[in-house]
C-alpha cells in the first residue's frame, strides 16, 4: 500500500526501512564519464534536516519497539548513524552489500559498497528463530541500476522480521507485504 506521511494509517509499523537521497552528485572526470563530471543526480537529493524530519514522521508511526535498517554510503556513514541516534535508535550492526562490479576508472579508490544499518529502538525484537544465524553481515550482489538496493537485502529482513508490518521510505517500487512512500513509486506488476 502507498502511504502518505502527512495522513499516515492508523496502525503501528515494527520495521522500517529507508534509503535516503543523500546529497551528493555524480563523480568522474568528463573524459572517463562524459555524462556525470561533477553533474546532478537523476534524482532530487534531500539535506540532512530533510531526511531527518521523514525519519521522524515515520518513526511516529512506529510502538515502543521498532527496527531501523538505513541505508548509507561511506561519505556519510557516521551522520546517518548520529541521525538515527538522535531519534531514538540503537546500532545492533552495519551490513556490507558489495556491489560485485567492475573496475571502473577511479581517481583514487572505487566505493564497491553500501551500508545498511540495522538499528532498533527499545528492546530489539528478535528475529525469526528459523533465522537465527543464517545471514553474513556482508552480502554481495550485483547492482541492477543506479541507486537500485539488492533483492538480497528485502530477502534478509522478510527472512529475520516475517511477521513485523514493513514502512519502505523513499521507495520506487510498491512491494507485497510492505507499505511505501516515496515520490517516485511505481506499483510492482505482481500486486
Amino acid at each position: 500500500m502507498i502511504i502518505d506521511l502527512s495522513d499516515p494509517p492508523q496502525y503501528e509499523y515494527g520495521l522500517l526501512y529507508a534509503d535516503p537521497p543523500w546529497k551528493q552528485s555524480k563523480g568522474g572526470a568528463k573524459s572517463v564519464r562524459p555524462n556525470s563530471s561533477g553533474g546532478e543526480l537523476d534524482y532530487p537529493v534531500l539535506s540532512m534536516d530533510e531526511i531527518r524530519r521523514h525519519l521522524i514522521a515515520a518513526d511516529s508511526l512506529t510502538g515502543d519497539n521498532a527496527v531501523l535498517f538505513l541505508w548509507t554510503i561511506d561519505k556519510y556513514l557516521f551522520e546517518a548513524e548520529e541521525l538515527a541516534k538522535s531519534i531514538g535508535y540503537k546500532l545492533h550492526a552495519r551490513m556490507v552489500w558489495n556491489k560485485i562490479t567492475g573496475i571502473p576508472a577511479a581517481f583514487t579508490i572505487r566505493y564497491g559498497h553500501e551500508y545498511l544499518l540495522y538499528m532498533y529502538k527499545g528492546k530489539l525484537t528478535p528475529v525469526a528463530r528459523e533465522a537465527r544465524g543464517k545471514f553474513h553481515s556482508v552480502f554481495s550482489e550485483m547492482p541492477k541500476r543506479h541507486s537500485q538496493k539488492p533483492e538480497e537485502a528485502y530477502r534478509i529482513i522478510e527472512s529475520l522480521y516475517p511477521n513485523l508490518r514493513k514502512l519502505e521510505l523513499y521507495a520506487r517500487r510498491t512491494r507485497e507485504g510492505w507499505d511505501s512512500w516515496g515520490d517516485e513509486l511505481i506499483p510492482d506488476k505482481k500486486q
